[in-house]
């Protein structure tokens, strides 16, 4: 009679029965008669537990985001009485350290995708021998039909491939899946599917790393901010060991999306979309290498700006992507001028003397780019972020007060010039007002006045003579 019981409940949700064929009601009693069968089964239940230990268990798992599925719906009970029987199970063959896990877990808890990551890990420390099964069970269950069940199949399966270097045959089928499913209708389904990804053990990732740039670049593209979260910081990790052909092909491709999410209001994704930049440079070398430096001209005048954002792992990124984009750059006193203890100091006036130490070295040695340097630089006029504002107000100005060419000067001075004056007056930012009166002060004491001011003269007269 025991046995034919415990075959029950263990067929429960590996057939898919009771989630969906059965009312919640039904899910519920299930639940209860599965924790007296836990308790109760004496040594024969437990035998025939310890027997079927992985299917069981993932049973519990699948069920485990059923149950906050309903619980996140107002539906509490059938969550509680899982926890229950969890713990019971726990109890039967003695894992205690899952117990404890699992009593981190509540009603309330968000988190449980994380819980269940924690419980696959320690699965794969205390019982190595079951990952194979599970990872067999829940490769199959992301097929399930509920977004929670299938989450709660790759929140165990992310975590259980990275335990997997001894049965590489299963390792192929579970990459195969869990590429396959980084297209899932659910956000959640999509980050855990990449973040297995990344955990391939380093002695198989090598056979993989094309495979899983090719997913990440598609996810930079993806409309779900946390889904282009987790595929820049999986892109962070992945750069650590790719190799060059693995990168080569796409790095252009990367370098743009990147430059994409640098202006996400997300601080995060800012940060991260910096240092994945400043990681790429490892790659932009040889037959790359003049492709890659417009890449980092491109986004060279961005970088300046948020090294003083507001965000201080966003400005820590920044230096980091200066300094190593500095050697590639090839220009003297610039790797100096990015190690020095203006661009490592978080004060403001620290960050003023670097942008006038960066925009003499930028004239003098970049004259060709002043144009296009100015030009994003006067974008960031009406940045969302007031400090960014404030940078790219103190930045042009900078480059107009050194700049000697006539043709930038007629360009850009009195567009500049005239910004100023409207900041000063009508921002409803003191950081904005701030730097403004200080570009303000720093153009009319440049050289360059004096020449802009006889330039406009001279066209005046010239315009009325012509008349």
């Amino acid at each position: 009679m025991v046995e034919h019981d415990f075959d029950f409940v263990s067929d429960w949700k590996v057939d898919n029965w009771l989630v969906d064929k059965l009312a919640d009601e039904i899910l519920q009693a299930a639940i209860f008669a599965l924790t007296a069968f836990f308790r109760g089964g004496g040594k024969v239940g437990k035998r025939a537990v310890e027997q079927r230990y992985s299917s069981v268990l993932a049973a519990l798992i699948l069920q485990f985001g059923k149950c906050h599925g309903l619980a996140s719906s107002g539906q509490h009970e059938p969550l509680r009485a899982l926890l229950t029987a969890f713990q019971a199970f726990c109890e039967c063959v003695g894992d205690l350290e899952m117990g404890k896990i699992l009593a981190r877990d509540s009603e309330q808890n968000e988190k449980w995708i994380n819980l269940i990551g924690d419980l696959a890990g320690c699965i794969s420390m205390k019982r190595p021998k079951e990952v194979q099964n599970m990872c067999k069970i829940f490769t199959k269950s992301l097929n399930l039909q509920e977004n929670v069940q299938r989450e709660a199949a790759a929140a165990a399966l992310s975590e259980f491939v990275h335990y997997s270097s001894g049965f590489s045959s299963i390792l192929e089928e579970m990459v195969e899946v869990l590429c396959r499913h980084v297209s899932d209708e659910s956000p959640t389904v999509r980050c855990l599917c990449l973040r297995g990804l990344v955990k391939i053990p380093s002695v198989h990732i090598y056979q993989y790393t094309t495979q899983v740039l090719g997913v990440i670049l598609a996810l930079l593209d993806d409309l779900d901010e946390s889904v282009q979260l987790t595929a820049v910081s999986c892109l962070l990790m992945i750069l650590e060991t790719s190799p060059k052909d693995a990168v080569e092909p796409i790095l252009l491709n990367l370098s743009v999306r990147l430059r994409n999410l640098q202006i996400s209001m997300n601080a995060k994704m800012r940060a991260d979309a910096f240092a994945a930049f400043g990681a790429l440079s490892n790659y932009g070398i040889g037959a790359h290498k003049d492709a890659f430096l417009e890449q980092i001209h491109a986004t060279l005048p961005r970088l300046i700006l948020h090294l003083h954002d507001d965000d201080l792992p966003v400005r820590h990124a920044c230096r980091n992507t200066l300094k190593r984009f500095a050697p590639l750059m090839e220009i003297e006193g610039l790797l100096a001028l990015f190690n020095s203890h203006s661009i490592n100091s978080d004060h403001r006036s620290d960050y003023e003397d670097f942008v006038r130490d960066f925009t003499r070295q930028f004239v003098q040695h970049l004259s060709s780019r002043v144009d296009t340097y100015m030009v994003s630089t006067i974008q960031a006029f009406d940045a969302p972020w007031p400090i960014i504002q404030a940078n790219a107000i103190y930045v042009s100005s900078s480059i107009l007060s050194l700049s000697d060419d006539q043709n930038i000067l007629a360009l850009y001075y009195a567009q500049v010039f005239g910004t100023l004056v409207g900041k000063m007056s009508r921002s409803a930012d003191a950081v904005v007002r701030a730097r403004s009166s200080s570009a303000f002060g720093l153009l009319l004491k440049s050289t360059n006045s004096i020449s802009w001011r006889a330039t406009r003269l001279d066209r005046a007269d010239s315009a009325r003579k012509g008349s």
